[in-house]
């Protein structure tokens, strides 16, 4: 058994895109082992901003050698009545490059046939792993990628160095025109020298003496407790969430958290004005006392240790001259005329072939209407018509174009300060969010109105441009606007069907009919995969529930929100089992038959008039329940049919040899299918028991 150490060597990879990058290589390596029958033990990955590493343990340096059986001529077609061989026999031996002798007879289900017996040996692995590691190299995908010398290959960043080891010696490998060796660069800044590795204990002890915590979790380890340090001198608190901390740990090899201070007179500048420079511009942390009040400290966290104070000088510097011109851009922005900015945004583009966000605002007042029209809020509708029109004024302000992360923020900031309707400058001052679901709920649902038409707008724009996302590209954030829509919608409870919304946002954009058509397919398919991944990963939900509220070709996002809900606690409750059972008959006897025309005269039976009575007398009360949002509820009433249902296929032969009696029956049970089929497609559950394991 041999370990295999791969590690890469690479110029500073943003830091968003590590993590993704580490996990790609884990799992582009595992399917190659995977493909190359390569044993193994457990695997290991870490990556900083530099370097990329994978240790693979107990990897055999041979592969297995297997036997296979090859399958010849049937017996009575190998030899003939002498028991001769065939000239099919002879050419299969022929084919496979083995002698008559080495044939023998194999007994199969289907009868006697003649074949052989091979026995392979197994591979080398070195071998193998050569070919592999450029290979899984060149499938990694990255958002935007260089080429930087003669091999032309691209990558995320330069690659500039390929350590590989198997079973403590050097594995000889070539990628984008770097050769592998046995040497690891040290930290940058406090080493900048290789070191020779001969082992992974090399490995190790030559990354500690050369400056390079290579785990995630001891760099994290090390950043929060130096934060909390500092919270204990100043008497503080320094919230640090899991963006910037994933920032942090990915941007540096020896992280060290070092704090600062600027003149307390800018904290007269509105909060989010400091907060927003600190965070999205200079990745520096707001420091709050105990009451939450903003202070004027932050604290940031460097690649190298700031004993000379250099870091943190520097960076007051920096802030100290941000805020003189954020002051001076708070000051006389206000002087303008906020709204008359409107017309300027005829010279801003939106995007090259969407137009300028002038048109962009016209469209956005056309679908907030739309949204007001679906959700039942005229009472908003003046005021996100005017928020609706004037949300991208604060481009043309100084402060956002110095600040470009404000923007949006200052929209609704200005308004504010000029006495606006809070309806309408909160509208602006939210449209922005959320970036994410795990975001807390907006405050405003004007807010959230806004949000929903401005990132449908762009999502039919992009769409209509052909743009491509992937797990590794999304240059335009599309996928998540998309979330964003989808958790709006959700937290505040929209009863919004979005399939009409797809069609009006991309309406804007299509070029013909069939235009029309394929785009609004691409934007309704997108937004049921992020609903999908919402249920499955954000609201953990087995993915048979979620399949099951899926199946129905609707886009009422709160809807099937509220129906993986109630699925979840049928489940749970032992209740959707039975469900499923009659989904499934219902659904074997229904399927491939067209939609048939029910008659109660039609009705012959006893079991079957029964059935269909009780069918009249509850479908309007369950029609309620679903109308009512009570999924849960509709589901168990329907359930109580079980037994008349039961009692309906005992006695009653559907398929009867006559058609009209057939058509009918299969019309009854159709009626069923849908009624069930209005909460969700219990069919598609697993075999189900209470606590809702599978």
């Amino acid at each position: 058994m041999a370990d295999l150490l791969l590690e890469l060597g690479v110029e500073e990879i943003p830091a968003f895109a590590v993590a993704g990058i580490r996990d790609q290589l884990r799992e582009l390596l595992l399917a190659r082992l995977a493909q190359d029958h390569v044993a193994h033990g457990g695997i290991e990955c870490a990556a900083t901003n530099r370097r990329l590493m994978v240790h693979v343990l107990q990897v055999p340096e041979r592969t297995p050698s297997k036997e296979e059986t090859i399958l010849g001529p049937a017996k009575r077609i190998a030899l003939d009545e002498r028991g001769l061989p065939t000239v099919a026999l002879k050419k299969f031996c022929e084919f496979q490059g083995v002698k008559l002798t080495d044939v023998v007879e194999i007994e199969t289900p289907k009868g006697s046939y003649l074949g052989i017996t091979k026995v392979g040996g197994g591979r080398d692995a070195a071998e193998l792993l050569a070919a592999a590691i450029p290979a899984v190299l060149a499938a990694l995908t990255f958002p935007k990628t260089m080429v930087w010398n003669e091999s032309r290959v691209p990558f995320i960043r330069p690659l500039k160095n390929i350590l590989v080891l198997f079973g403590n010696k050097p594995l000889d490998v070539s990628f984008a025109g770097v050769r592998s060796g046995n040497r690891s660069p040290g930290h940058l800044l406090l080493s900048d020298a290789f070191f020779e590795v001969n082992s992974f204990k090399d490995y190790f002890e030559g990354l500690g003496r050369n400056f390079i915590i290579l785990h995630e979790e001891e760099r994290k380890a090390k950043i929060l407790a130096e934060i909390h340090e500092v919270e204990e001198e100043l008497e503080c608190r320094i919230p640090c969430d899991g963006e910037m901390l994933d920032y942090y740990v990915f941007s540096t090899e020896y992280p060290v958290v070092f704090s600062g201070s600027f003149d307390a007179k800018y904290l007269a500048l509105p909060t989010e004005i400091i907060t927003a420079f600190m965070t999205h511009e200079k990745k520096l942390l707001p420091v709050y006392d105990g009451a939450g009040k903003l202070t004027p400290h932050f604290v940031g966290v460097a690649n190298i240790p700031d004993e000379n104070r250099k870091v943190s000088s520097g960076n007051e510097k920096v802030v100290q001259a941000a805020f003189e011109d954020a002051q001076f851009f708070w000051d006389q922005d206000r002087k303008e005329d906020f709204f008359a900015l409107k017309a300027l945004l005829k010279n801003v583009m939106f995007q090259k072939e969407l137009g300028t966000y002038y048109e962009k605002v016209e469209r956005l007042a056309a679908l907030v209407d739309f949204v007001i029209n679906e959700t039942h809020q005229d009472a908003l509708r003046s005021q996100l018509h005017k928020a609706a029109f004037h949300c991208k004024n604060d481009l043309l302000t100084k402060m956002v174009r110095e600040f470009p992360s404000l923007q949006g923020i200052m929209g609704g900031l200005y308004l504010h300060a000029a006495g606006e309707d809070p309806l309408v400058w909160k509208s602006i001052y939210g449209h922005y969010k959320p970036r994410s679901l795990a975001e807390e709920k907006l405050e405003d649902l004007g807010a959230g109105i806004l949000s929903i038409a401005d990132r449908m707008d762009s999502i039919a724009g992009f769409v209509s441009k052909g743009i491509k996302i992937s797990s590794s590209k999304d240059p335009y954030g599309i996928r998540r606007d998309a979330n964003a829509i989808i958790k709006i919608i959700i937290d505040f409870r929209l009863p919004l069907d979005l399939a009409p919304l797809i069609r009006l946002a991309a309406l804007n954009f299509a070029k013909n009919d069939a235009d029309l058509q394929q785009n609004c397919k691409t934007i309704r398919e997108l937004l049921a995969s992020r609903l999908e991944n919402y249920l499955k990963d954000h609201m953990k939900h087995r993915y048979d529930v979620v399949n099951a509220v899926m199946a129905q070709d609707t886009m009422a996002i709160h809807d099937k929100y509220l129906k993986a809900q109630a699925v979840a606690r049928l489940v749970e409750s032992g209740m959707a089992e039975p469900l499923s059972a009659l989904h499934k008959r219902l659904k074997n006897i229904c399927s491939g038959s067209e939609r048939c025309n029910f008659s109660e005269g039609e009705l012959k039976e006893k079991e079957e008039k029964i059935l269909s009575d009780v069918f009249k007398e509850s479908k309007p009360r369950i029609d309620g329940l679903i109308l009512r949002k009570d999924f849960a509820q509709a589901s168990s009433e329907i359930l109580e049919m079980r037994p008349i249902i039961d009692a309906f296929f005992e006695k009653i032969h559907v398929m009867d040899k006559n058609a009209a009696l057939r058509r009918n029956r299969i019309a009854l049970l159709q009626r069923l299918d849908e009624l069930l089929s209005a909460v969700a497609d219990f069919s598609l559950l697993v075999e189900t028991k209470p606590g809702g394991k599978t």
